[in-house]
């Protein structure tokens, strides 16, 4: 089926953007202009026939609305970058992480977890290679977590641990405390 080429124009104030997206009909049009308007904050919309250039910016959202991700292969920014070299949009005066506009735009909530890569690319913008840990300086994912407890569930040393997951030994133990699993040596004198 044939998808309709729209313009959404994006206001924030005396700001204006415009992006192009491709949709079914006007339902699915403005369906995704609300989840464009969700992960870029702005409160006011308004949508055209007329056609646009494609951006970054309306290319990620078009593949965040299709799907268009593969599991294995990273997919790298082509847009700019923190001076970190995170990759970022400039728009209403204001840069935006675009890790975050992903999020938004997904409905998936970022309070008390730190989103990390498991590709370690940090350019990459594939949300199938988000991973979350509950704490910003978090060693361990939760996959991590469960292979950790499973470990030592077996009986498999501290050092041994540490070593499988490239951390020091003392990072081991106070995770295995957090998880109620170790309580460290007993004092029975």
């Amino acid at each position: 089926m044939k998808e309709d080429q729209y313009t959404l124009e994006l206001l924030k104030g005396r700001n204006r953007v415009n992006i192009s997206i491709e949709a079914l009909n006007s339902g699915h049009a403005n369906a995704q202009a609300q989840d464009i308007c969700k992960a870029l904050q702005v409160d006011k919309y308004t949508m055209g026939y007329e056609q646009t250039e494609p951006t970054v910016l309306s290319d990620l959202f078009k593949n965040l609305a299709t799907s268009n991700y593969d599991r294995k292969d990273c997919a790298e920014w082509e847009g700019k970058f923190d001076p970190d070299g995170y990759p970022c949009l400039y728009l209403f005066k204001q840069r935006l992480y675009v890790k975050n506009v992903i999020l938004r735009y997904l409905d998936i909530p970022r309070e008390n977890s730190s989103l990390k890569l498991i590709c370690n690319n940090k350019q990459c913008i594939n949300p199938y290679h988000f991973n979350y840990t509950e704490r910003k300086n978090e060693k361990f994912t939760g996959g991590d977590t469960r292979m950790l407890l499973a470990y030592a569930s077996q009986g498999v040393s501290i050092e041994q641990i540490a070593k499988a997951f490239n951390v020091h030994r003392s990072t081991v133990y106070r995770k295995l405390h957090r998880e109620h699993f170790y309580s460290g040596p007993q004092n029975h004198g």
